[in-house]
């Protein structure tokens, strides 16, 4: 009996608690849920149209995740010399260049034109400056607490229970029985005071998402947790340890395929080639064993994808195709050709609306409005029964328009709103004397103004799933940024958003708001400057760097091997992120990882190699 309370008092000791916060963070964060109801305003109404959203996935995990934050920074500062004790140069470069995408951070917000946005963020996303914070306290606090592999296995529990989570709930999506769109659920996530169900909210169907908004981020969380649960599933020589990581794998490939996520998809294939450098010696030796293994996770795969009818694969064509266009020369291509409407412009008379093949030009004649050709022939356009005026005329035939009556104060307004196959796209103003094209909400008269395109993309606007269409457009207003960002979460403020003809070229209808980049590094550029992402790409970089100089070698003992597993994890992220911006729960997940990862390197120099 004493002896075993000796042990249990050692054990008392040896425990980091310091760990568990971050621990509890993660394995908690995939089940805060909670619907929020949001009132939009200012230049925000103007672009959506709408005074009211509805979203699930962000205020409250990022409110979670600032009590979090705000725990740590307490436990920082309260346990300072246990914590920053023996910070070695790395260490020091990592404070310096997290204080310079601070300092960015803050003056971005500070000088922002939408300072309530950079603060708390839109309201879909919750980015903004308070949770960015957030996430430097985060990694800090990770990289600084982490003392020993018990805190890998902790850790590991608590991403055990992420991937359980997202996959009980994402094989329900793949199967069409939404358990998010359940009874329960409503009644468990929806307040009273919000009218409307979850169901009303989501995406189509035999597809995955789990609790991570969209599958794309469930990709970008699947890029993480795959090669890192894979490697300590290969490590592990105890079986009780061993099972759960390769169920865990297992869960994560799951997650991967389900989701359909391209950028998933090369997150993974990256991590897979930085695992073949690392393990290159290991793999020769064993190739047999190796082919043998590949060999049946493919045939599994394509079995798997063969039962559910292409559901897995069906957008790796999509894939190839997008290579494809890439590397074709589209310098000569004209958007313009492929949509219906190539200009619509203000005159003296009224407006013109320019089509393939002729023109629609409006004018007020009698104080009614009059449609003409390019002749000047007279086009009818007849009222239907759902109010809107259609023609009969085979050229005009995609366009029709809708009366709309508005009022500002006192004053009433007419608008007639152009609409593409049902879908609108711009409006015009018009009174007994007058009609012109006008800006959304609005009688001040519009000019359509082409941005700037990029010319390495000019072409391939359709390149994956129109993220060709969104770069494009933000790569020439880059320069505006190279010192201070717009602000955190302010992207959609920045992005033409008047480019009616780009977007009915890549979506259909110009009516779409383009909200974020869909991709994480000119996320940070435009939002917190060029300095700042290159105070980003550092610590990323020399994390990775320090990686290869560290396990890169002959010598691989265990330690070494899980210093590999976080650092593919963190690559497989990374990689996703030139497809995929971020959110509070693929950040939360990838600043943890990160920090774990510099405090597994730190440690191993201590331990190992004495650098």
């Amino acid at each position: 009996e004493v002896a075993l309370e000796k042990r249990f008092v050692w054990a008392i000791r040896k425990k980091n608690w310091l760990f568990l916060p971050v621990a509890f963070l993660l394995a908690v964060m995939p089940v805060v849920i909670r619907a929020t109801q949001h009132f939009l305003s200012g230049d925000l109404y103007r672009l959506f149209l709408t005074g009211q959203k509805t979203e699930l996935f962000s205020q409250y995990r990022a409110r979670f995740l600032w009590i979090m934050a705000a725990v740590m920074l307490i436990l920082l500062l309260v346990f300072w010399k246990k914590l920053f004790s023996g910070i070695d140069r790395l260490g020091w470069f990592y404070f310096a260049a997290c204080s310079i995408f601070l300092l960015c951070l803050f003056f971005s917000t500070l000088l922002s034109d939408h300072q309530d946005t950079a603060l708390w963020g839109m309201y879909d996303r919750a980015e903004g400056m308070i949770t960015q914070i957030c996430y430097l306290i985060l990694f800090f606090y990770t990289a600084r607490s982490y003392r020993s592999v018990q805190d890998l296995k902790l850790l590991m529990v608590a991403i055990g229970i992420l991937i359980a989570v997202n996959t009980v709930m994402g094989i329900s999506q793949f199967a069409g029985n939404d358990l998010m769109t359940s009874d329960w659920m409503n009644r468990l996530v929806v307040p009273d005071d919000i009218d409307g169900r979850i169901s009303t909210l989501q995406f189509e169907k035999a597809k995955m998402y789990g609790t991570a908004n969209h599958y794309n981020y469930l990709g970008s969380i699947a890029a993480m947790t795959l090669p890192l649960c894979t490697v300590l599933a290969l490590l592990e020589k105890r079986w009780k340890f061993r099972i759960p990581s390769i169920l865990a794998a297992l869960f994560s490939l799951i997650l991967l395929l389900g989701s359909t996520s391209r950028a998933g998809l090369i997150g993974v294939a990256a991590a897979a080639v930085l695992a073949v450098i690392f393990f290159r010696r290991f793999l020769m030796r064993h190739w047999k064993l190796v082919l043998s293994a590949a060999g049946g996770l493919l045939i599994v795969t394509v079995g798997l994808n063969f039962l559910l009818h292409n559901a897995i694969f069906e957008r790796i064509p999509m894939l190839f195709e997008d290579i494809r266009t890439i590397f074709s020369d589209t310098s000569d291509f004209d958007y313009k050709d492929n949509i219906p409407v190539r200009a619509v412009e203000n005159t003296s008379t009224g407006a013109v609306i320019t089509v393939q093949g002729d023109a629609l030009s409006l004018s007020v004649e009698n104080g009614e409005v009059v449609f003409r050709n390019h002749a000047g022939t007279e086009v009818l356009f007849t009222e239907n029964d759902d109010g809107v005026l259609v023609t009969q005329d085979d050229t005009f035939a995609d366009l029709s328009f809708r009366p709309v009556q508005s009022a500002k104060g006192n004053t009433s307004y007419t608008y007639l709103r152009l609409l593409y196959n049902g879908k609108q796209l711009l409006q015009f103003y018009y009174d007994e004397t007058q009609v012109y094209l006008a800006n959304t909400n609005s009688t001040d008269p519009m000019t359509l103004k082409e941005p700037p395109i990029a010319a390495c993309l000019k072409g391939k606007e359709l390149i994956g799933s129109m993220r060709g269409y969104i770069w494009s457009r933000t790569i020439p207003i880059l320069p505006h940024y190279l010192v201070l960002g717009a602000g955190p979460d302010c992207f959609l403020y920045e992005f033409p958003q008047d480019d009616v003809l780009g977007k009915l070229y890549a979506y259909g209808t110009g009516s779409i708001v383009v909200d974020k980049p869909h991709n994480l590094y000119l996320q940070i550029f435009v939002n917190e400057g060029g300095i700042a992402l290159l105070a980003f790409l550092s610590v990323c970089i020399i994390y990775l760097w320090d990686c290869f100089r560290l396990y890169g070698g002959k010598r691989q003992d265990p330690n070494g091997l899980r210093g590999i597993a976080v650092g593919l994890g963190v690559a497989g992220y990374l990689f996703a992120g030139f497809f995929n911006d971020s959110t509070v729960m693929t950040s939360t997940i990838f600043w943890i990882l990160l920090g774990v990862g510099v405090g597994m390197n730190r440690q191993y120099r201590k331990e190992s190699v004495g650098l």
